[in-house]
């Protein structure tokens, strides 16, 4: 089990859950995209309802412009009452709703608009993308294959299908978005390090390596790629080259959750244990509502006889309510 991830430049990762999978989606970079419009027509043949809705777009600009969302969120919801068959007010509202978070209510929007007009590869792809950030993966599923049938040439469209297929447990088939990718863009190192991932959950170590190299050789700096090839060398029984890989990070990527847990099984197995300890306990201040981490943490800290340190943990687990921290004594 392995992380969700995020931009669509791959510039930055979050990691989550190990088993969770890839999940390249990025607001601002779909936010900031020229969104899809209905078909254009020479001014001279626009309907009186056309030229009206062209008005109305040009003052939701011009308010934003002026930080007035809440006032352009107003117009744009009083134009659709008016003209409800015009996609692009549509399109309007669901980017507003992005602008101020509200996901859900962006999905409806762009669900809308693809009802109302012209069902485009963009527009898919966007309403595919805040479907999986909101957990709706099987329409997310929907929206990134008919975007893919749109347009067969972006290779954005069959990596994004492969991330939602890898998170469902679709192994097969996300394996053959993400050649299919590949095939489209094969310089983009996140189609490899996605291949590595279902190589490794499929216990295909040889594989999951070379593939990770490639997504290593083309984005050194992402550290998701290192936690990949990380867990391949733990699950080929080699923790020294875990520990290697993953003891240098910064403080904030190696205190998230499913490095830290690598990190501390590594050290554990070099017999290190004042160290795993440590890792934990750093881990756990970094998140300290994270129950399960201040009680393996408080484990770890007695085994290394470091009293002060498990006493810490454990008081802190016991006040989470962890179900087992009253018999830490």
């Amino acid at each position: 089990m392995l992380f969700i991830g995020a931009v669509v430049s791959a510039a930055v990762y979050l990691l989550r859950d190990p088993g969770a999978p890839l999940n390249l989606g990025s607001v601002s970079s779909f936010i900031k995209q020229k969104s899809p419009s209905a078909p254009s027509v020479g001014a001279n043949t626009k309907s009186p309802d056309a030229r009206k809705v062209d008005a109305v777009l040009d003052s939701v600009d011009t308010l934003l412009r002026n930080n007035k969302s809440a006032e352009a969120e107003a117009v744009v919801k009083g134009a659709i009452a008016q003209y409800p068959s015009d996609q692009r007010l549509h399109i309007a509202f669901a980017e507003l709703m992005l602008g101020k978070d509200d996901y859900p209510a962006a999905y409806e929007g762009f669900v809308r608009a693809l009802a109302s007009g012209d069902r485009d590869a963009k527009l898919e792809f966007q309403a595919g993308t805040v479907a999986s950030m909101i957990g709706k993966n099987d329409r997310a599923l929907e929206h990134y294959a008919a975007a893919q049938t749109a347009d067969a040439t972006n290779a954005e469209y069959p990596l994004y299908l492969g991330q939602v297929q890898l998170q469902l447990g679709k192994l097969d088939e996300a394996r053959a978005s993400l050649v299919r990718a590949g095939h489209l863009n094969p310089d983009d190192g996140r189609v490899w390090g996605s291949l590595a991932e279902i190589a490794l959950r499929e216990n295909k170590l040889d594989v999951a390596m070379q593939q990770v190299e490639k997504a290593r050789t083309m984005q050194p700096r992402i550290t998701l790629w290192r936690f990949i090839e990380a867990r391949i060398h733990a699950r080929a029984g080699r923790p020294e080259k875990t520990v290697e890989l993953l003891i240098g990070l910064e403080p904030k990527e190696r205190n998230t959750e499913p490095t830290a847990r690598v990190l501390a099984d590594a050290l554990s197995a070099l017999h290190r244990d004042t160290e795993a300890a440590d890792v934990l306990a750093s881990a756990s201040d970094a998140f300290p509502t994270n129950t399960n981490l201040a009680f393996d943490g408080a484990i770890r800290s007695r085994k290394a006889a470091n009293e002060v340190q498990f006493r810490r943990l454990r008081d802190r687990a016991l006040k989470l309510g962890h179900p087992d921290a009253p018999k830490l004594e």
